[in-house]
């Protein structure tokens, strides 16, 4: 398995659910095992994230191994080559086999379920048509934030929306999450001046008191301090701080501010406009690749929309869904519901259908500057392409919803399955995936960022992840027990 070869973390591999734990030999390679395997050969997965064990060299050999399991030496030492694209052809077949099997089975479910006759049309009058925030209050509140950053932090400061208020999966009520841009450069200069300027006010006001009161403060600095250059996490931390002082002139009140945190955050209330809360962070590039991807997805198929905002709504009236409750985030729930989408009834991968390689650098979770592969076939693209087969027989929207309940609650193979809509192969968890996320002695669930490949059940607490299953249990029962939408949605789940 040439994934073990890369020092436990590559991209394009995982280790086959239900295959054994990798040893000290060298196991023989496998092209054949996995779709992701065979995208390697065509030259598109495999790639090294150094911090985690991978570096120059072990990339290296990877790539050396891969091409010797291609071109194996015969006795005579002549190649004996073997077919990339036929090895594609087969691992896709073998995919696609797999989510035949699921579909079968899933029509096995919906034979023996009862559901409301009013269930489908129910939910499609509640979520097909729902209204997202409009686009001009959404501009209006960027321009007042993007003012603000531009008096207190650099003049060159541009503000971007992401999250669910642009990536298709969102209601009136969303909350608006954005990021502040500015060159890092720009940035280094001018809060090296502010730290300079504190310093240097905090030396006078305390050489002012010393002269007046005839002694020497003891944390006085001896000398006058000198501008230096802040590093990136103090920069950040900075220009969030100015933002918290400035951002209530623009009609903003700040509720939690954190400029230490893993990601320096502000979130504010608005007192003035028609958003009712907003996320602020610096420089935060990777969730704006995420949200392009999930826009892409809420168009490729009419009924995706509606079954991720009945699934939110759901998780957040039962109380499973917060990442600040140590519940699952909105977003990782419109990531497990895209995926069970994939394998119930062949929504497409758009990473894996991807023309043209596109990365971004940024941070990871743990603060540590990686390059990220980001590219994806965009609805458009997808829409005005050969794959874009309509699928007169597909699920309705009740079977979606009883198939997703059903599947979580008894079908997912909690402790190993990864919901990856990048890779939607029913792969399991290894030992460094397991490194991303948060792991308790019971069964957890697992659900990859599409882009930045970690496990974003880190924020998910222990008698939460007990409560989700309940939740899920109590869903499936009321489902099969022919229960309506409001029936569903009612009451209130135990919460955090």
């Amino acid at each position: 398995d040439l994934y073990w070869l890369s020092g436990g973390w590559s991209s394009g591999r995982r280790r086959p659910l239900g295959a054994a734990e990798p040893g000290l030999a060298l196991p023989e390679p496998s092209i054949t095992r996995s779709f992701s395997s065979a995208c390697s050969c065509e030259g598109r997965a495999w790639e090294t994230n150094g911090w985690r064990g991978g570096s120059a060299a072990v990339g290296a050999t990877c790539a050396v191994v891969a091409v010797h399991a291609l071109t194996r030496n015969t006795g005579r030492g002549a190649p004996r080559r073997r077919s990339c694209r036929h090895a594609v052809a087969a691992a896709a077949a073998a995919v696609e086999t797999e989510v035949a099997q699921l579909q079968h089975t899933l029509r096995a479910w919906l034979a023996e379920a009862k559901l409301h006759e009013n269930l489908g049309a129910d939910i499609k009058s509640r979520f097909g048509a729902v209204p997202q925030q409009s686009e001009s209050v959404i501009a209006e509140t960027i321009g007042r934030i993007e003012l603000a950053a531009q008096e207190c932090i650099a003049p060159s400061a541009w503000v971007q929306p992401f999250g669910s208020t642009v990536n298709g999966f969102s209601q009136m009520s969303s909350d608006l999450d954005v990021t502040v841009h500015i060159e890092n450069e720009e940035l280094f200069y001018y809060m090296s001046y502010l730290h300079w300027h504190a310093q240097d006010r905090r030396f006078t006001e305390s050489r002012r008191r010393d002269s007046e009161g005839g002694f020497q403060s003891a944390d006085r600095p001896k000398v006058q301090p000198k501008v230096e250059q802040v590093g990136a996490r103090d920069a950040q931390a900075s220009a969030v701080q100015q933002l918290a002082s400035f951002l209530p002139e623009q009609g903003f009140r700040v509720v939690r501010s954190f400029p230490h945190a893993r990601r320096p955050l502000i979130t504010l209330q608005d007192r003035i406009g028609e958003c009712t809360e907003c996320d602020v962070t610096i420089g935060n590039r990777l969730p704006l690749f995420n949200s392009e991807l999930l826009k892409s997805y809420s168009k490729v198929d009419d009924r995706l929309r509606p079954l991720v905002l009945l699934v939110k709504d759901w998780a957040k009236l039962r109380g499973v869904c917060g990442a600040n409750e140590g519940n699952l985030s909105s977003y990782a729930w419109t990531i497990v519901t895209i995926y069970f989408a994939q394998l119930a009834d062949g929504v497409p991968s758009l990473q894996a259908l991807a023309k043209e390689k596109r990365s971004v650098v940024d941070n990871d979770y743990w603060g540590l500057e990686r390059e990220f592969e980001a590219s994806f076939l965009t609805a458009e693209d997808f829409l005005a392409s050969e794959h874009a087969v309509r699928r007169e027989s597909g699920l309705s929207l009740a079977e979606l919803t009883y198939g997703f309940f059903r599947f979580f609650s008894r079908e997912y193979r909690w402790g190993k399955e990864v919901a990856s809509i990048r890779l939607p192969e029913r792969w399991e968890a290894d030992a460094w995936f397991r490194l991303c996320g948060k792991n308790h002695p019971e069964p957890g669930i697992h659900i990859e960022d599409p882009i930045e490949k970690r496990d974003l059940n880190i924020v998910l607490r222990r008698d939460r992840l007990a409560q989700l299953k309940v939740e899920f249990q109590r869903a499936i029962s009321k489902l099969e027990s022919g229960c309506s939408l409001d029936e569903l949605l009612s009451g209130v789940g135990v919460r955090g």
